[in-house]
């Protein structure tokens, strides 16, 4: 689903550091801040005035007073504010105006808006030339006796300083809970040549409760805009002025806190306006174009979806249908066939299923993991990029293969509904062998067939689409299956402990061994798994004889790269334990010392073998304290920081849509000391289980091994409201057994 639209990042975080010097650039930069906060703080509107909350809203964490945004696009009539001074073309930007006032109430909201982290200053390369975007910010304190103090422009300090962006922060000093803070952030974009569509949305809905929130857009008429207003928005309030510009205002009143964060599905259940903005006669492919100044409230049509297939359509036309162009999916059914002749298999003896990863593995090969010097860098950083468009490419070469193939179109689980999409990119597609549940996705390179992608599960609303060779239209368009879900057995994070305590006694020494499966995989394996790793376990796989290596030092071109190469790879091993002590922080959440023997062991990468295992050996500090001759270890602690349910969340009128049904489970083994007994074993058994999952902990010891096996499991990926009191029960177990202790008792 897509949201804001203009490169603006607000992250609320903690820590300061002090500017030392200035470029005419940056001083530049401070002289046009200061005027447009001068200009912005000069906006003569009574919402900003109004300091009180209702008594509703009087133990909320915080309270948006008020929100305003202002939006221009080739206006000639500036609206209330003077404007950018960025370049003569203005016609071709967009500016941007949001201004918040925030009352902090309590020590979280402080916390969070202790530092204010913006995009300063952003340029990126486009087709036609450079897009630029130049962001302000200004803050103001009200305390509760009146008193306004602005911070101080000279505290913006830049944290990326490059010629393409520059990122920056603003620490904001001794709040207080009962303070206001005024804040803004100003943003242009410049769109030299840029005629494609712009999404952007009207958001009106908040964490907090918002008392005040309009909007107000100003685009000249070379502009064109589709909206359409979704989960109870209210509709545009759109007018013209005397230069035909399009007027565009929203304004919502006291509008109460949305859960926002917390398994919930923005397209289906929090309210918001989202436009397309074009310049007219400008539209995207597969719909009609707009005319100049034209505004168009879109109604529910199968709008969005008939664009997908018409841009799928040009790809199976432009790629498969014409003869010319489809020598390149018969090339990957040939080799194919070599790579099953490697393997002591037959390709037209296998079955439909057995070919279709076959295929999909020599694609996933050939395209993806091949070996290229002159995609070295991008080679050994695989794990980070996403690939679209192959549904159509494995349509393509399923079809080439004789193999009875079909595109899945859908909705997004937590999109916008089918009949509700504005444009293509709001509808997902996924191949399948069809009249099965076998599934092929490749959004990622480490990506298995037959696993059906997360943001597909359950739909019910799917259309079936098929390509012929009959014609450039020829194509066939039915109800699509409904999409099978998957357990929470087969997403699984299990993880293997063997734990004893240190030599000194004060840490806990751990031997690892984690197993991912199915949906859980795929982020462990981006931050984990060497390019140079993949590649020899898909080499082996296929019974190439040479690894990576010997066929460079084979071949005369290629020869001279083995040892750029070999120090590529040498570098990326040594950055791997890295990323290792990462993932070990991040899942246990705690201070983790001497890592060693981090090795991938199986990677998951082949529907055989799809569970990725990973193993380490490291230290654990802060779990073990000294009561005497006794000492306590805190053996709770060891599922890290799990989800805690706030207050403001335990009522909940809104389903559940959760990522997919999961489940944690920890098998661990901890060495009792020579000379100790436990105590407290009986206390770390729990069973709290539902119909909506379980958190169950069995505890049992020997003389001297305490073995305690933790499995907590979200059983679907949605639950209805009704059952929310079911998910917060358990959940809360999990919260609770963190505090659990074993008491190691001398002699």
């Amino acid at each position: 689903m897509k949201f804001f639209t203009l490169p603006v990042v607000i992250i609320l975080t903690a820590g300061f550091a002090n500017v030392t010097a200035q470029s005419k650039d940056s001083q530049k930069y401070r002289k046009e801040s200061e005027e447009m906060r001068k200009t912005v703080w000069a906006w003569d509107m009574p919402q900003f005035k109004a300091t009180n909350v209702p008594a509703e809203y009087a133990k909320a964490s915080k309270v948006v007073l008020a929100q305003h945004t202002e939006l221009t696009a080739d206006s000639k009539s500036k609206i209330v504010y003077t404007g950018f001074a960025f370049g003569a073309k203005k016609e071709l930007s967009i500016s941007e105006v949001v201004r918040e006032m925030v009352k902090l109430n309590d020590k979280t909201a402080i916390d969070d808006y202790s530092e204010l982290s913006f995009t300063q200053f952003e340029k990126r390369s486009a087709f036609f030339g450079s897009n630029k975007v130049t962001a302000f910010v200004g803050v103001r304190i009200i305390k509760p006796n009146g008193k306004v103090t602005e911070i101080n422009a000279d505290d913006i300090v830049l944290t990326k300083d490059e010629s393409k962006e520059k990122k920056a922060k603003l620490a904001i000093p001794d709040l207080e809970p009962g303070d206001i803070i005024d804040y803004f952030i100003a943003t242009e974009k410049l769109l030299e040549n840029d005629f494609s569509t712009k999404v952007y949305n009207v958001i009106l809905f908040d964490e907090a409760p918002i008392l005040s929130l309009s909007f107000h857009g100003q685009l000249g008429k070379k502009f064109a805009v589709d909206y359409r207003s979704y989960n109870g928005a209210p509709d545009l309030k759109v007018s013209k002025n005397d230069d035909k510009d399009i007027i565009i205002d929203v304004v919502k009143k006291n509008i109460p806190p949305f859960e926002t964060a917390l398994w919930v599905a923005p397209g289906l259940q929090l309210p918001f306006i989202r436009m397309n903005i074009s310049l007219g006669l400008r539209g995207p492919a597969g719909r009609d174009a707009n005319k100049p100044g034209e505004i168009n409230k879109l109604t529910v049509s199968d709008e969005g979806i008939n664009e997908k297939i018409s841009h799928l359509a040009s790809g199976y036309n432009n790629n498969y249908r014409l003869k010319v162009a489809r020598w390149q999916f018969k090339e990957i059914v040939d080799d194919a066939e070599k790579k099953a002749k490697q393997m002591n298999l037959r390709f037209k003896d296998m079955s439909d299923k057995e070919r279709a990863a076959l295929l999909f593995y020599t694609f996933r090969y050939n395209k993806f993991l091949n070996f290229d010097i002159s995609l070295l860098s991008k080679k050994i950083d695989i794990g980070n990029y996403r690939f679209d468009n192959n549904a159509i490419n494995l349509y393509c070469i399923l079809k080439a293969a004789d193999i009875d193939a079909s595109m899945l179109l859908s909705a997004s689980r937590t999109g916008v509904r089918m009949n509700e999409a504005m444009d293509g990119d709001d509808i997902n597609v996924a191949t399948f062998l069809t009249g099965t549940p076998d599934y092929l996705d490749l959004e990622y390179v480490y990506d298995a067939p037959f696993v059906v992608p997360a943001q597909v599960e359950g739909l019910t609303d799917t259309k079936k689409l098929t390509f012929s060779d009959k014609s450039a239209s020829a194509k066939s368009i039915e109800t699509g299956p409904k999409v099978p879900v998957s357990s929470s057995y087969a997403n699984a994070h299990i993880e293997n402990l063997k734990l004893s305590l240190s030599a000194d006694k004060n840490n806990i020494a751990v031997e690892r061994s984690t197993t991912l499966k199915g949906l859980n995989k795929v982020d462990a394996q981006r931050a984990l798994i060497l390019y140079e790793d993949f590649y020899e376990e898909e080499r082996k796989a296929f019974n190439d004889e040479k690894t990576l290596i010997e066929s460079l030092e084979d071949d005369k071109k290629s020869k001279k790269y083995v040892d750029e190469v070999q120090s590529a790879f040498a570098g990326a091993r040594k950055n791997q334990k890295d990323a290792f002590l990462e993932e070990a922080k991040g899942w246990f959440e705690q201070d983790i010392t001497g890592l060693k023997n981090c090795k991938t062991d199986t990677l998951g990468v082949r529907h055989t073998a799809p569970n990725f295992v990973y193993s380490s050996s490291f230290t654990i500090g802060n779990l073990v304290k000294k009561a005497g001759n006794n000492m306590i270890v805190e053996i709770g602690k060891i599922e890290g920081q799990p989800l805690i349910i706030k207050n403001e969340q335990r009522k909940r009128e809104i389903d559940a849509y959760m990522p997919y049904a999961r489940s944690i489970e920890y098998n661990i083994e901890f060495e009792i000391p020579d000379g100790y007994t436990v105590e407290g074993l009986q206390a770390l058994n729990k069973n709290v289980t539902n119909d909506a999952g379980f958190f169950i902990v069995e505890a049992s010891a020997t003389k001297n091994l305490v073995t305690v096996k933790i499995k907590k499991h979200y059983l679907h990926n949605f639950e209805p409201s009704k059952n929310w009191d079911k998910l917060v029960e358990f959940t809360d177990a999990a919260g609770d057994w963190a505090n659990s202790k074993l008491l190691l008792k001398k002699g």
